[in-house]
């Protein structure tokens, strides 16, 4: 396995987002005493960078944390969005494309090489996508019907949105490693995910958003129990981002 660190010339002026070459995780040991060590020294040579109008220091760029938050917020808006189109079942699948898409954009941008028990792994992960698309086009005409434009717009916004998870994932690995940490990572993911899901809400979704908080009698789901999943729902995403930050901070992407 291996760790990712800086290119040798280490100065704060010279770091970029991709500016990530390998190193050997056993060689950074015997140096360093261990790899969580070497990363915190690493992140004390960063310059810290004011936010919100110098109210905080971050240790990256803005944009940095606004584009892993806009990848994000993007994959499962489409996740989502496929399931008023698609099946449960193929969205739940597709999102397995997440695996080999990370698998792909690690080896890209990162350089990271992978033996062939990861690329068994990647393929299996693609055979199983590649059956349930089948096994769904098979389903609709054995249900008396041809496959809707809809439904193909469906499975397309949900291979879309795991392979934007792929990226996210990647991206974020780069960042909470190299940069930050876990702790400014959520933070920052959380007030940009904000922004852009609100903005997102109001541009496209204020019907359904209206439908969510008006309880008008029709609705088979009481306004109360409505409250209750939809409160449930944003504490579970606050704390899979806490925890898949801390994922990456101690492990890789793909």
């Amino acid at each position: 396995n291996d760790d990712l660190t800086l290119e040798d010339d280490d100065s704060p002026s010279k770091r970029t987002f991709f500016s990530l070459s390998r190193r050997s995780r056993n060689a950074e040991k015997s140096n360093n005493g261990s790899c969580s060590d070497k990363t915190k020294k690493g992140r004390k040579k960063q310059l810290q960078y004011p936010f919100l109008f110098g109210l905080f220091t971050i240790q990256a760029k803005w944009w940095y944390y606004f584009t892993v938050a806009f990848i994000e917020a993007q994959a499962y808006y489409f996740i989502f969005l496929a399931f008023r189109y698609t099946t449960f079942t193929f969205v739940y699948v597709s999102d397995a494309l997440a695996i080999p898409a990370a698998m792909l954009f690690t080896k890209l941008i990162m350089k990271r090489s992978y033996l062939w028990t990861h690329l068994i792994g990647g393929a299996v992960c693609m055979t199983g996508i590649i059956v349930n698309t089948v096994s769904d086009i098979n389903d609709s005409h054995v249900d008396g019907h041809e496959l809707s434009s809809d439904h193909v717009k469906g499975d397309i916004l949900a291979i879309f949105g795991a392979i934007l998870l792929g990226l996210d994932d990647v991206l974020s690995e780069i960042i909470v490693s190299e940069y930050g940490g876990v702790t400014e990572m959520v933070f920052m993911k959380g007030f940009f995910g904000t922004l852009i899901s609100v903005g997102q809400l109001v541009a496209f979704e204020m019907d359904s958003v209206q439908a969510l908080f008006v309880d008008n009698g029709r609705s088979p789901c009481v306004l109360s129990w409505r409250m209750i999943l939809f409160s449930t729902h944003v504490v579970t995403r606050a704390l899979d981002v806490t925890g898949e930050m801390q994922f990456l901070f101690v492990s890789e992407a793909a």
